[in-house]
């Protein structure tokens, strides 16, 4: 598989950590999480005036897009696995950025995810 590919594949995994970890900043925000509680007319309400969460709807689904351009180009057997990196990125961005705790389960499960990975890349 070309290295560009890789990229596309690396790149979406990303946006979708990222995309995560906006939603999550996107919904603890006072005014959604009250709206949120209130019911699914209210929370649509304050989803539509949001751009927290447009921003972070908007990074998700670029990272659709980028993934969707990479299946093009990939096996999906040789592809999927990377989704796997989505767990450890969202995990290290919510430690850092929301400051959230890691366990060493958390780690040591993680760790294996990366392995996963890096045989399925070696055995491409």
């Amino acid at each position: 598989m070309p290295v560009r590919v890789y990229v596309l594949i690396i790149t979406a995994v990303v946006l979708s950590a990222v995309g995560q970890m906006a939603l999550k900043i996107a919904v603890e925000r006072a005014h959604l999480k009250e709206a949120i509680a209130a019911g699914a007319v209210s929370a649509a309400g304050a989803a539509i005036g949001s751009p927290v969460l447009w921003l972070a709807v908007f990074i998700y689904l670029s990272s659709i897009v980028l993934w969707l351009w990479a299946l093009s180009e990939a096996d999906l057997s040789t592809a999927y696995p990377f989704v796997s990196l989505g767990f450890v990125l969202t995990m290290l961005f919510a430690a850092v950025f929301l400051k959230e705790i890691v366990t060493p389960l958390k780690l040591t499960g993680t760790m294996l995810i990366v392995i996963g990975c890096v045989l399925v890349a070696k055995g491409s």
